[in-house]
């Protein structure tokens, strides 16, 4: 029989948003106690080594190939997604089934969206969570397999995500806006002022693209920062790779104030410490700025499921796009000149979500409680 207060939360890790997403619903859930939660990768329960390698080529071919990414988004977009033929060399049912039997959850949490294919096709389908529900990771741009599943609760990150989201749904359910589950530490912060305080400005770049593009995009920022600004680069477990390329440009600009920073467990609080960050448009990040308040230049895109995130904080005047590395620092430039940068800092005042995951946290205690 089902434990009321047992939830379990399945992830994945292809792309860190998921697994945030997963991590802070089950930390908003710990916090308030009396319930019990797991979060589960079926990928590394099921084939460890297996699994890496995929999670390896996915983080390959995003960096590297990302044309090559894009035909395979798109293609997949009429793919049966139900077939799972593939899952014969990793044994993701098996372990689902297995992970159910133990538990015996009375809701399960989705962050990745395959498993709903999966539940599908149990075995002995009396293992199926009394209630299954899922937050979407990607804004805008939400592919037809987040959609095409059966769950009986979906959260998006905004209206707009709402509004596809209905429009695509294979079977009606509700759609909840939650914002994205970001952590919980977001919401116990002040509201940012909506105007800057005069002085240096503080650029947070989260370097973790291949080694070229960081190099061509920290040339950028180096030759043409706004005069008295200071960097920080955060290159968290990409430290082996990036933290040369980081040392030869602060060599190469000894006037130009670099802090890198490696693996950290305070991007909450560095978000709130800087005036505007540069990243990729990673679901994660880009609701972690929103949560935060700071303005955001998107320096890369992983095509399809990032491209929504840009375009949501281009909807809402809240950031912009600079594609071409070694014009990043100029771009920062003119932004600041222009007041472009102080305009996305006000309506970034307007459109602080930081309450994702406790709004969730909150529906499954109600739902356990029901």
């Amino acid at each position: 029989m089902a434990d009321k207060r047992s939830v379990l939360i399945f992830t994945a890790g292809f792309g860190e948003g998921h697994n945030a997403a997963a991590r802070n619903l089950a930390a908003a859930l710990r916090e308030g106690g009396e319930v019990e939660v797991e979060v589960v990768d079926l990928f590394e329960d099921a084939a460890p080594w297996t699994g890496g390698f995929y999670k390896w080529l996915y983080r390959q071919v995003i960096n590297h190939q990302p044309g090559l990414w894009r035909w395979f988004y798109e293609r997949a977009r009429t793919a049966d997604f139900a077939s799972l033929w593939w899952d014969r060399w990793v044994g993701l049912g098996p372990a689902l089934e297995r992970r159910l039997a133990a538990h015996r959850p009375q809701l399960a949490m989705l962050t990745y969206p395959i498993y709903p294919y999966f539940l599908a096709r149990l075995g002995a389908p009396e293992l199926r969570p009394a209630a299954v529900w899922m937050a979407v990771t990607d804004s805008i741009t939400i592919h037809p397999v987040w959609l095409r599943g059966k769950v009986d609760r979906l959260y998006v990150t905004d209206e707009f995500s709402r509004a596809v989201a209905e429009a695509g749904l294979a079977e009606a359910v509700p759609v909840e806006v939650s914002g994205f589950p970001v952590a919980t530490a977001f919401a116990g912060f002040p509201a940012r002022a909506a105007e800057a305080v005069p002085g240096c400005l503080r650029v947070l770049y989260f370097a973790t693209t291949a080694s070229g593009h960081v190099r061509r995009t920290l040339r950028g920022l180096c030759e043409s920062l706004p005069e008295g600004a200071r960097l920080t680069v955060v290159m968290g477990r990409h430290v082996g790779r990036l933290g040369p390329v980081v040392a030869e440009w602060q060599e190469a600009f000894p006037g130009v104030p670099v802090v890198a920073i490696g693996w950290t467990d305070r991007v909450p609080e560095l978000l709130m410490e800087h005036d505007v960050v540069i990243s990729k448009a990673g679901g994660a990040t880009v609701h972690e700025c929103l949560a935060a308040g700071v303005p955001v230049m998107v320096n890369y895109i992983i095509p399809g499921q990032e491209e929504g995130n840009v375009e949501l904080l281009e909807r809402l005047g809240c950031g912009v796009r600079s594609l071409v590395p070694e014009e990043t620092g100029a771009m920062l430039r003119e932004l600041v000149d222009t007041g472009s940068l102080a305009a996305m800092r006000r309506a970034m005042a307007g459109q602080r979500r930081p309450e994702g995951a406790w709004r969730i946290a909150r529906d499954i205690r109600q739902a356990l409680e029901g």
